[in-house]
């Protein structure tokens, strides 16, 4: 929920740029840091949101707009393969 303060966080630790194998290393460091920050209330409330969206559905729409993306996806790669 801080990705700003989290990724100024990682630089710092990793003195590398963002993107970098250094950085990426850092990155959970950073988070872990970030989180262990937050008050008490803060990471409960950030902790339902995450069982929300974990248990809840995608609202219909999205869930068409995904089928069709993978679906158009797979089907490129099926014509790849015959052509081949």
């Amino acid at each position: 929920m801080h990705p700003k303060k989290i990724s100024k966080l990682a630089q710092e630790l990793s003195n590398s740029p963002p993107g970098s194998p250094d950085y990426l290393s850092a990155y959970k460091r950073a988070l872990t840091q970030v989180e262990g920050e937050l008050s008490q209330r803060r990471q409960q409330k950030y902790q339902a949101m995450a069982k929300e969206w974990s248990e809840k559905k995608l609202p219909l729409r999205m869930q068409q707009w995904y089928l069709h993306l993978n679906d158009s996806h797979s089907l490129e790669l099926a014509n790849f393969f015959t052509l081949v």
